[in-house]
This record gives C-alpha cells, sequence and structure tokens, in this order.
C-alpha cells in the first residue's frame, strides 16, 4: 500500500520524497516516548522479547500446582519444543495487550477477570488456565529485573490518553493521515480520537457503500436470531426491519467493516463522502453497484423465494450481454495449469487494447511462496514475443535468495544426514563456489568422484550411531574422501588399512586434477566445523558469533549478493540483543527457529513494482485499485484460510467484541474489498478439476457464493423467457471456463476467443497430435569441408581419415547416439544420472553385471593349471572370492553386512560357472593380439558431386584370441548387441592373412530361461568375402555420417530371428507385462524414433542387409 502511494502521489505531484508510512502500532509507540519518560525505542513486551524472557521463566515456574498442565507438556521435551510454547504464549499475551488489555492490568493488580470476561458457558474459564496470571506477573517482575521497563500498552493508553488531552493547543503538529487500513483496533482509535483535539487526523476508509450498513446481516444470521426468538417463546420472529439483510453479497462477507463501521461512529469526528457512483455498464460494475445502494436486483428488501427462484416478474435479474466477460472463473487441474492459463489470458487482455498495461494488473493468492516457483517457470520462461514483466512480493529472503537458504540449511547440519546431493548442493551455490574458486568444470568432476568413490551420507562412522545405526564407516565422507587423497597419493592396485577397515585408492585422479579436489577438501572441513558447532550447546550471544564467522568462511557474495548478506547479518545482531534475556546455552534447533523467524519478518513483502504484474499473497491492506484484479488458488480446503487456535488462548471462551479479528472474516472482507477493486475485470482461478481422474473439485466457499449470487440476479440478454433453472446454468457455463489438462490440447488452438493460447511450443505439439507421428531424418546432406584424395586416403572433415574398428563397431551399437555425438559433438543424458543418497543394499541389473565382469576377468587371468586347481578347490575358490569381496567392500560397493556376502555369492557361483565354459574353450591357451590394418574400398557422393571411389584404413587391436578361437563373453543374456560384436571382429580377423587368423569365433552367454551356460558360435569366412562385407558396413557408416540410419540392433536381431513384426515391436518399445529395458529407452532413439511403425520397412532392409550374413554365418 505504501509503495502504491508513493507513486501515485509522485504521478500527481511530479515528486513523492521523504514520506513516512508506519503502521499504527510502530506510530503509538512513537507517541508513547513522546510523551512518557525513559521509554525505549522498543517495548520490553513485543512477541521476541516475551519469547524469550518466558524460556528463562518457565523451567522456573513447572513445579508449582498451577502449571500441571505445561509440565506434563514439557516434560523431557526438547528445548525447541520449549521454545515453540514460549513463543505461543508471548502471542497470546500480545493479543491480550490489544484487544483485552483490562485483563492484563487486572493480573498486574493480583485480580481475577471480571464474572462477564469469560463466557462460562460456552467454554473453559480462567481456572482451567490460572497460570496465565501468575506467568504474567512473574514476566514482569523479571523484566525489571533485567533493567528493562515495565510499561507496555496496556498500562500506557490511559497515561496517553491523560496526556494528549492535556496537551497546549499550539503545539498542534502536522496532519496525519491514515490511509488503506480496513480495521483498527479500539485502543488504537482511542489514540487517534485523543490526537485529533489538537491536531487533524485525517481517516480514509474504503467504505463499500454510501448508505449506512450496520445492521444488515446475512440469512444465516438472520435465520438463527429468529429461531433463537422462537425459543425463547417470544411467540414471534423478529420483524424483518429490524435486522437488514440489505445486498447479500456485502451482509455475508462485511462484518469486519461493519464492526468498524460501528466503531467509528461512537467517536466524535467530521465525516466527508467522497463517493463516485457511474453508470454501470458490465456485470462487474452491475454488482459493484448493488453494493454500494445496498440493493439486489433493483430491491432494497430482501425477495420473496418465490421471486428469488424464478427470472423475475416485479423484480426482473440483470441481463448481461455474451460478451461480457468482466467477471471471470477458470477451473484448472494444477498450479501450473493456472499460471500458464493466466499467462495466455493476461495477453489475450492485453491485446484487446493498447491501453490495458502489465502495471494495471495485480495477481493475489492465499499463500505466494506456493505459487513462486512455478511463476518463475511460467512467466520467467516466456519467449522475448510472451515476455510479460512481473514482480513477486511476500516471499521471506530464505525462499529468494539461494545463499540464504543455504545457509539456514547449513544451520540445521545436526538435523541433516549429510548426504551427498545435499553437500552437492550446497557447493552448487554460487557464493560458496566463488569462495573457494571451483570452476564449473571441477564442479562437474567433483560431483563425478565423489559418487563413484562411494560417497553416500554421514562424516564418519561415529556420526552413524546418531541415527540408531552401528559404527560402520562404508560409504561415508571420510570413507570417500580417504579413498580420493590416497588414489593421488598412491598405488590404486594395493588396499591400505585405516580404523580397522581397509579402503581402496581412487585411481581416477591425476595431474592438475588434484587442484579441484584440495578445494573440495577445504570446504568439507568447514563442513565439519559447521557440524560440530550446530551440535553443541551455548548461549544466544556464541551461536550467533559462530554463525557470523561461517559467513565470512563460506560465502563470497557479488553485488547482487551483498544485500542478502547484510540482511543475514542484521537478522543475527538482531538475535543477540536478546541474551540478556536468555542466558541459558541453547540447543541449534532452537537458533534456528528464531533465525527463520527473523528472516520471515524481513522479507521482501513491501516491494511493488511500478508498470509490472504484481504477484502478492491476499491480505490486508491491498485492497489497490486495478483494472484487472487476479485471485488464484481460491480452492475449498485453502480460502478463506483456516486459522486453529491454541487451546490455551482464553479470547476463544471471551464474548467476542467488535474489533476482534478473526482469520476467517479477514478472508472473506478480502474477498469483498478484492471484488469492490477491480475495475473492468475480476479474474478467480482455482484447482477445479482433479488431475487424476478429472473429478470435478469444489471452489472456494465464497467464490460458489459469487456464482450462487449472478445466478440469482443475472441472465444472459435474451434468456429471461427460459426456465431460470436453464437460464442459470447458461449463465454459469458463461462465467466458468474449464481447462485442459495440457496447454497443448487441441480447444487452445480452434477456439481462441475463449480459449486464447500464445504458446508456440503447444501449438507446435498440438498440430502434431493432428497427425502421425514422422520421424526426423536429421540429414545433413552437405558435409562441412569437401574430400580430396591424396595417396588413396579419405581426407573428410568430420570422418577419420583412419577408421579404428572400435568406432565401427560403437557405430552400430547405436548409429543415432553416434550421429550426434560425431555430427552434431552432443550428448543426450540418461534419467538415470541422479546422485544416490544411500548406501548399497542389493546388487541391480546393471551392477550385477558389472561384478559378474570384473570377477570374470579375475578368474581368467589366474594362469590355466592355476585356474584348474582354483577351480576344483573349494577352499582355494572361496579365498579368491573373499579377496574379491573385500576389494568391493574397500570401494564401497559391497552391501554392509551378511546380505552383501550372501548376494556376492550368486553371483560368483554364476562367474565361476560361465569362467569354466570359458576356460574349456580357451584349451589353456593364454590371450594373444592381433593388429589390424586393411584398406576397404567405399564410395562417397556429397550433395550433387559425382560419386568418388576411395579407399578407407581400418585399423585396430583384438586381443580376445586364445589359440585358434575367437572367444568373447557376457555375464547375461545374448543380446543382437553381442551378436553384432562379435561378427564384426570376426570380419576383421577373417580378412587378415592366414597366419593371424583363427578357425571359430565362439561367444559365451547364460540363457535368459533356463539360466545355464550356452555359446554362440560363426564359422570362418574366406578372407576375400570378410574384406567385402567389412566393405559394405564402412559404407553404412559413411552413410550414416550424412542422416541417422534407422538401424536398432534388438529390434533388427529379433526381425531376422522371427519375422514377427509384433515381437519387434515388443523388442523396441517393451512390453507392460514383464519388467525390461526397451531399446527406445535409450535418450538419442528415442529422439530420432518415437513411431517404429514409421520406419518399419527401413529397419528390416537394413537389419536383413547386416545382420542376415551374420545369421546365416551362426547357422552353417
Amino acid at each position: 500500500m505504501s509503495q502504491w502511494l508513493k507513486i501515485q502521489i509522485a504521478e500527481k505531484l511530479g515528486i513523492a520524497a521523504n514520506l513516512d508510512f508506519p503502521l499504527p502500532s510502530s506510530f503509538i509507540w512513537e507517541l508513547y516516548r513522546q510523551h512518557i519518560d525513559n521509554l525505549p525505542e522498543q517495548s520490553a513486551f513485543t512477541k521476541p522479547n516475551m519469547t524469550w524472557k518466558l524460556m528463562s521463566l518457565l523451567p522456573t515456574m513447572l513445579g508449582q500446582t498451577e502449571f500441571s498442565a505445561i509440565n506434563a507438556y514439557l516434560n523431557q521435551a526438547p528445548m525447541l519444543k520449549l521454545y515453540q510454547l514460549a513463543h505461543k504464549i508471548a502471542d497470546i499475551y500480545d493479543q491480550y495487550l490489544v484487544y483485552r488489555p483490562e485483563w492484563i492490568l487486572a493480573w498486574e493488580n493480583n485480580a481475577a477477570l471480571d464474572n462477564t470476561a469469560l463466557d462460562k458457558k460456552s467454554g473453559p474459564d480462567e481456572s482451567l488456565h490460572p497460570w496465565q496470571g501468575i506467568l504474567w506477573r512473574a514476566l514482569c517482575e523479571y523484566s525489571q529485573s533485567l533493567g528493562e521497563s515495565v510499561y507496555h500498552r496496556a498500562n500506557l493508553h490511559q497515561n496517553l490518553l491523560n496526556q494528549l488531552r492535556q496537551q497546549d493547543q499550539h503545539l498542534a503538529a502536522k496532519p496525519l493521515y491514515v490511509f488503506g487500513i480496513s480495521a483498527i483496533p479500539q485502543q488504537q482509535l482511542e489514540v487517534l480520537s485523543a490526537l485529533a483535539e489538537h491536531r487533524e487526523v485525517f481517516i480514509f476508509w474504503f467504505n463499500p457503500s454510501e448508505h449506512y450498513w450496520g445492521d444488515i446481516v446475512d440469512g444465516k444470521t438472520m435465520a438463527r436470531a429468529n429461531l433463537k426468538q422462537l425459543v425463547q417463546a417470544q411467540g414471534q420472529a423478529l420483524e424483518p426491519d429490524y435486522l437488514q439483510s440489505g445486498n447479500p453479497l456485502l451482509a455475508s462477507w462485511g462484518k469486519l467493516g461493519r464492526d468498524y463501521q460501528d466503531m467509528l461512529l461512537t467517536f466524535d469526528y467530521q465525516q466527508h463522502d467522497y463517493f463516485v457512483e457511474t453508470q454501470p455498464r458490465s456485470m462487474l460494475e452491475h454488482i459493484q453497484s448493488e453494493v454500494f445502494n445496498l440493493q439486489f436486483r433493483h430491491s432494497f428488501e430482501p425477495l420473496a423465494p418465490e421471486e428469488l427462484l424464478s427470472n423475475g416478474n416485479e423484480f426482473p435479474k440483470i441481463e448481461v450481454s455474451p460478451s461480457d466477460r468482466s467477471i471471470q472463473l477458470h477451473a484448472c487441474h494444477s498450479r501450473v495449469r493456472e499460471l500458464e492459463v493466466l499467462h495466455d489470458q493476461l495477453l489475450a487482455w492485453f491485446a484487446q487494447s493498447a491501453a490495458n498495461q502489465p502495471g494495471d494488473v495485480v495477481v493475489m493468492m492465499p499463500d505466494v511462496a506456493s505459487y513462486a516457483p512455478f511463476i518463475e517457470g511460467v512467466f520467467g520462461a516466456a519467449t522475448s514475443q510472451t515476455y510479460i514483466p512481473f514482480g513477486i512480493s511476500d516471499r521471506n529472503l530464505s525462499e529468494e535468495s539461494p545463499l540464504l537458504s543455504s545457509f539456514v540449511q547449513l544451520m540445521k547440519l545436526e538435523q541433516s544426514r549429510l548426504t551427498l546431493s545435499e553437500v552437492i548442493t550446497w557447493l552448487a551455490v554460487p557464493a560458496v563456489m566463488r569462495k573457494f574458486a571451483i570452476n564449473e568444470q571441477e564442479y562437474s568432476l567433483l560431483q563425478h568422484w565423489l559418487a563413484d568413490a562411494g560417497v553416500r551420507w554421514g562424516w564418519d562412522q561415529k556420526d552413524k550411531t546418531r541415527w540408531g545405526l552401528p559404527e560402520q564407516g562404508q560409504n561415508t565422507w571420510l570413507f570417500g574422501l580417504q579413498r580420493l587423497l590416497a588414489g593421488y597419493a598412491m598405488d590404486g592396485s594395493q588396499l591400505f588399512n585405516y580404523q580397522q577397515s581397509q579402503i581402496s585408492p581412487y585411481g581416477d585422479i591425476e595431474g592438475q586434477q588434484t587442484i579441484a579436489l584440495g578445494k573440495f577438501y577445504l570446504f568439507a572441513q568447514e563442513l565439519l566445523a559447521v557440524m560440530e558447532f550446530c551440535q553443541q550447546r551455548a548461549n544466544l550471544a556464541a551461536k550467533v558469533s559462530h554463525a557470523l564467522d561461517f559467513i565470512k568462511r563460506l560465502y563470497e557474495a557479488d553485488e547482487q549478493e551483498l544485500q542478502d548478506l547484510s540482511q543475514l547479518r542484521s537478522a543475527l545482531e538482531q538475535m543477540s540483543v536478546h541474551q540478556t534475556q536468555c542466558i541459558e546455552p541453547i540447543e541449534q534447533s532452537v537458533f534456528v527457529a528464531e533465525l527463520e523467524q527473523q528472516l520471515n519478518e524481513k522479507g521482501v513483502g513491501q516491494r511493488f513494482l511500478a508498470g509490472y504484474v504484481n504477484f502478492c499473497t491476499l491480505m490486508p491492506m491491498r485492497s489497490i485499485p486495478f483494472k484487472m484484479v487476479c485471485l488464484l488458488g481460491m480452492n475449498d480446503a485453502d480460502y478463506p484460510r483456516q486459522s486453529v487456535p491454541v487451546g490455551f488462548d482464553l479470547m476463544r471462551f471471551s464474548p467476542a467484541k467488535r474489533g476482534d479479528r478473526s482469520r476467517r472474516l479477514d478472508d472473506r472482507y478480502l474477498f469483498m474489498e478484492a471484488l469492490l477493486s477491480a475495475r473492468e475485470c475480476l479474474y478467480i482461478s482455482y484447482i477445479g478439476i482433479n488431475q487424476k481422474d478429472s473429478g470435478k473439485l469444489s471452489p472456494s466457499i465464497l467464490v460458489s457464493e459469487l456464482l450462487e449470487y449472478c445466478e440469482q440476479g443475472y441472465a444472459l440478454s435474451g434468456e429471461l423467457v427460459l426456465a431460470p433453472k436453464i437460464s442459470c446454468q447458461n449463465l454459469r457455463q458463461h462465467l466458468t471456463t474449464k481447462h485442459a489438462l495440457q496447454p497443448f490440447s487441441s480447444q487452445y488452438f480452434t477456439n481462441a476467443e475463449s480459449y486464447p493460447s500464445y504458446n508456440e511450443q503447444a501449438l507446435q505439439v498440438a498440430i502434431s497430435q493432428q497427425h502421425a507421428i514422422v520421424p526426423h531424418n536429421f540429414s545433413h546432406d552437405v558435409l562441412p569441408t569437401l574430400f580430396s584424395i591424396q595417396h588413396n586416403t579419405l581426407l573428410l572433415d568430420g570422418l577419420p581419415v583412419e577408421l579404428a574398428l572400435d568406432e565401427l563397431i560403437g557405430f552400430f551399437m547405436n548409429p543415432a547416439k553416434a550421429f550426434f555425438m560425431q555430427r552434431w559433438q552432443c550428448r543426450f543424458a540418461g534419467l538415470g544420472d541422479e546422485l544416490v543418497d544411500e548406501e548399497p543394499f542389493g546388487f541391480g541389473g546393471l551392477d550385477k553385471y558389472q561384478l559378474n565382469d570384473r570377477l570374470m576377468a579375475q578368474l581368467l587371468t589366474v594362469q590355466a593349471s592355476e585356474f584348474s586347481e582354483t577351480r576344483d578347490n573349494p577352499v582355494a575358490y572361496q579365498a579368491l572370492c573373499e579377496e574379491f569381496a573385500k576389494q568391493l567392500r574397500a570401494e564401497g560397493k559391497l552391501p554392509i553386512g551378511y546380505s552383501g556376502d550372501v548376494a556376492l555369492q550368486t553371483i560368483a557361483n554364476q562367474s565361476q560357472a560361465l569362467a569354466a565354459v570359458v576356460s574349456e574353450e580357451c584349451a589353456q591357451h593364454k590371450a594373444r593380439l592381433c593388429n589390424i590394418e586393411l584398406l576397404l574400398p567405399c564410395e562417397l557422393s556429397v550433395g550433387t558431386s559425382p560419386t568418388e571411389r576411395v579407399e578407407l584404413k581400418l585399423v585396430g587391436q583384438i586381443n580376445s584370441l586364445y589359440g585358434n578361437k575367437l572367444i568373447l563373453w557376457r555375464p547375461g543374456h545374448l543380446r543382437g548387441k553381442d551378436c553384432l560384436q562379435l561378427y564384426m571382429t570376426w570380419l576383421a580377423l577373417c580378412a587378415q592373412p592366414a597366419a593371424q587368423s583363427a578357425d571359430e569365433a565362439v561367444f559365451v552367454y547364460i540363457d535368459r530361461q533356463s539360466k545355464k551356460i550356452k555359446t554362440w558360435r560363426l564359422a570362418k569366412l574366406p578372407a576375400s568375402e570378410a574384406l567385402s562385407r567389412l566393405a559394405e558396413l564402412t559404407q553404412l557408416f559413411i552413410q550414416g555420417q550424412q542422416q541417422v540410419l534407422n538401424f536398432y540392433p534388438e529390434a533388427g536381431w529379433t526381425w531376422i530371428n522371427s519375422q514377427d513384426k509384433n515381437a519387434v515391436l515388443t523388442a523396441f518399445a517393451g512390453s507392460d507385462s514383464q519388467f525390461s529395458f526397451p531399446e527406445n529407452d535409450e535418450p538419442h532413439i528415442r529422439r530420432v524414433c518415437p513411431d517404429l511403425n514409421r520406419v518399419f520397412a527401413e529397419l528390416c532392409q537394413l537389419s536383413e542387409q547386416i545382420m542376415q550374413p551374420m545369421y546365416d554365418l551362426s547357422n552353417t
């Protein structure tokens, strides 16, 4: 409100400067200080001050009989519970000081509350909470013992009134303006009245009606009064003239303003009416006019039921144009959809007139913090053509600033498991990275190292005992850091002992990379210091001092973040003033709770951006006129907001007084103020459709009342002749728009008037849904640099002079991935790259495969005789497995405890059986190497250039030759990729001179169904035929550099074996009936081939070209 006022004053006067806008409570406290000597700048009885003093007082009073209930509540409870209770009691006392000052004065005089103060019939009396008066007196005595002033608003009030009334007339000050406040407590009104005797006091009140409306009530209240009158045997109901209903909306929503009006009327003042009534044109203006005139359907009296339920005879409904969109209700599936719809609706509204600007719109919701991430995601991510300038108010500092959020989380380390993802998130804060000079590349490297070194959670083995677990150092931070540091300092082939455990040095660190590790080690040491600080009790001053020190040690702020750090330091320094009020050592949880409270109070809610769409929380002093007022989150469970009073709040059992605050009444009045503040359009949005089953969800009761009011008082033009039920349904449909679950629904692009959309991306998706999916061929028709022929060697930018055999094989494993990586130098990340925070509890499918492969390598490196001896000797084999388990445990990869040994034994048995078959195939031959160097003829055509015949050199090394056999194996089932790998390697080997060649190729695998060890074999090929087939494959490789080949090994191999299209589609896309890893889960394949049906013919043709010869060779 103050920001808006400054802007309006500046627009009218040309400048607005040096203006002060204090809240009433702050202004009146300054009056106290001006007229009463020796008052401090801040009262000793503010909520924070009372909270800390109660923290000290409560434990000393629990032995008293009156405190038995509190004693039972706090018995052996953590200190945080004491802090929370003290905060609640301080809040209750603060309410008493404002709304029940006579209670406070009675307690200070050792008097019981007046018999009329509490409603004995509706709830317990003071005797059930006798501790409140005793505690208040103790609080006053304790404050006095600390040398603090014992004055507060209750005992200062009458003194101030006397001082003001005795003030000389010639001391009159500048006029005082009270603006934009919907309700002021009686106590503060009395002060303003006393001030008005010597200075001008202007109260600007947003009065909904020009008529007196203090006696109007809603229908429920009138019915209740009638019933009460009848029960008392009066014989008749109240006369209609005694309680007027006037306008139903004002009667239902206006109790707060009605009470405030009556309170104002008890004072002697001059009233100046500045009402402006205009001729209503839209439905919104008609409703505002009816509220203004206390009318409903042109009637000042309540309508008879038969008249109300009809379209009207004597008082007909008001007709509205079908083009009238002054009141809009939007039912959406989620908060994100609410904001997406709002964004499109605002763009459509701006497009209607150049006079409509972002500064003409305010968007309010019950809690802006719950919407803030989605606001940033929708409004902040818009393209330049659809961007709407916006600002978000009412977020506390820690919600808006990553730096402050990270500091608050660091202060909670005693409650944290210190997981890998948490620490990596803290490290990613820009101010932390600057402090420790860590760049983006080093950050990615550290993230990989830490995850790969086995770090999961907990600082060390003792830290795990905090969570009731045994001392086990595996997968802790100390474990991982020791692995990393040892990897730099020593050979990774040997284990080293540390604290009764063994650790394997991490071998992936070398050279200058160690600098990054050193930087992280410094950061880790600071984290350890923070954790030790958080686990210790200390007095408030010491806690604040250490926290300020950690700010210096952890953050290096840039210019934009300096303000955040300044606010953080200010919050901590503000906390330190309470040291004398609570000298006992406190737990870290209490310190953090107070810090969060301070940061919440130092929020950025005061920011109002001129010329922007402003998002804010729906709260008092927001009744500012805007062309368009938008209310989001008007859900049944969210608004009016619920406020659960504490059980010991005596005001619950006290007869209500005018001026008492109620969250429910506040929210009803705020809704009415929003309705009246909208100049052209009231936009209401709510989650009205269930995301799961599209079921109907009810809006807020206030929205339902508004809809019912509109149905009973309005009808679309020309529909008064229809049945009332039908006209009501048509009006409701006109007012309410039900939106689709996704923004790319076709309705947004076929009905622009009702469902406008400016989302270009959603349009493209909607268009694609109207047609069959056509995969992009990602063709690259013209290669970057034309080729030249020199010495029979192909020179081409992007195509290697020498083609490695491994690269050729890798291409056919996934042509789509190879195309993106080789042609465009890009790679799509998979979905399983998240950091893992849990230590291993078992082995997944990939883990089992990798462990099988490692164990197989160890078994096969043993000399043939030694292997035979180990295989036939259970003791020797068990020793080898135990050594392998020791290695895995030292790497942090073995599940802790007996379960890890059992799981590993299952894998070891499988590896043993596989190794036995492989060893038998090797026939005790050692592995030998074969160098590959082949010239392959191929054709190259670029664009319209003529085809050129060139030769490509294929080079590589085959190291899986055992005697006269090529032997590969896999500790899993046989895949199309495995067959293709063996086949292409075999072709390169067969194309070699006879002296280097072999007689047979074998692939050893574990059958999926029987779990038995099986082999898949290829017969020998003539060298010329092998060379011809390699040349053909190389030709496809060249083609795959220009466009993606729709060849997918698993789907293709299924086609070759079955000739069954359904089986191919299942192999490619997976089946719902079984757990599988379908081929199109790979992100590059999914990107280029969303629908295999569209390229099925090409897949079959390529599969038969590539794999059919392989299939035939395996069956010869």
